[in-house]
């Protein structure tokens, strides 16, 4: 420490000492009324205590080959499962909707909506940015293709949540007029959207099909595929996935006229979801799921999402 902080850090101690001796002195004085000591600016910092730095900026200066900072928490516990918890080893506060105008380049924050923000500075100018994560944005997934529905066989027909006689006809066909909605928790939990490609066959009349995300209202002045009779026809597409109390994952699929449709996906968008492993391209197992119904799958994943443990494993 330098002379003046000795003696800022002396003359601390002595007025402490100062208020010890006071209050033992008159008798009258309530001890421990006063809230706890802490620096203030151009004081050393203080473990254990608060410190304030005012408006002026506490500065850290390296010049070995090391870090400047590490900062390690050693506090950890095992959970019931096996999980080991950590402390954090820093902390930021949240504290308004963005870092402000004025905030050099190289700033970090977290603003109230818990979005970690950074300052960059390029061109002459400073510039917002935002850290992405797994609460604010999203990434592609692309998995082993995987067949989702073929309204031409009724084992493939399983994942209909409202397959009736309203819906499909005797052969399987959607009808008219009608929307199917389709689940799709086998393959991802909470996924924002997916990529895949729909395919038409043995339609009665030319038409359009439109898929879009359940729970929502269905489009309009839009179709996912134009087709004609008893044409045979495929086309991409990208939809949003919707979801309800009961359900994570379900896409919704209206035809304009009664025609079998038949739906592959080969990716999808997640955010704070997952996707199964299991149809991952690195996945040996790509092809075998295991035998449980999506009702097993279901409840497994709920109680793993209970204990906070990883849903797919």
């Amino acid at each position: 420490m330098t002379e003046n902080q000795d003696k800022t850090v002396d003359r601390r101690r002595l007025l402490r000492r100062a208020g010890t001796v006071a209050a033992g002195v008159a008798g009258t004085a309530v001890v421990g009324a006063a809230a706890p000591a802490q620096a203030a600016p151009g004081d050393p910092l203080i473990l254990g205590t608060g410190n304030l730095a005012g408006n002026a900026t506490t500065a850290l200066v390296g010049n070995g080959t090391g870090a400047t900072l590490q900062l390690t928490s050693t506090s950890k516990t095992t959970a019931p499962d096996g999980t080991v918890l950590a402390r954090p080893a820093l902390q930021l506060t949240p504290i308004g909707d963005a870092l402000h105008g004025d905030s050099p380049g190289g700033s970090i924050g977290m603003d109230t909506y818990g979005n970690l923000q950074v300052v960059a500075a390029y061109g002459g100018g400073n510039y917002l940015e935002y850290v992405h994560t797994t609460g604010n944005s999203n990434q592609i997934v692309p998995i082993m293709p995987q067949r989702v529905v073929d309204t031409r066989a009724a084992s493939s027909r399983t994942r209909i949540l409202n397959a009736s006689s309203t819906t499909l006809d005797s052969s399987g066909r959607l009808r008219d007029g009608q929307t199917i909605h389709i689940n799709l928790d086998d393959f991802a939990y909470f996924s924002d959207a997916l990529f895949g490609n729909l395919t038409v066959t043995s339609a009665v009349a030319g038409g359009f099909v439109q898929i879009f995300p359940y729970g929502g209202p269905r489009p309009t002045n839009f179709s996912t595929i134009n087709y004609l009779t008893n044409q045979v026809i495929s086309n991409s597409f990208m939809s949003g996935v919707g979801y309800d109390q009961n359900w994570t994952d379900v896409i919704s699929v209206y035809a304009a006229r009664t025609t079998h449709i038949i739906i592959d996906v080969v990716a999808f968008v997640i955010g704070i979801g997952q996707v199964n492993p299991g149809i991952l391209p690195s996945s040996a197992g790509a092809a075998a799921r295991g035998a449980e119904s999506p009702e097993q799958r279901r409840a497994k994943r709920a109680a793993r999402a209970e204990q906070g443990k990883p849903t797919w494993k």
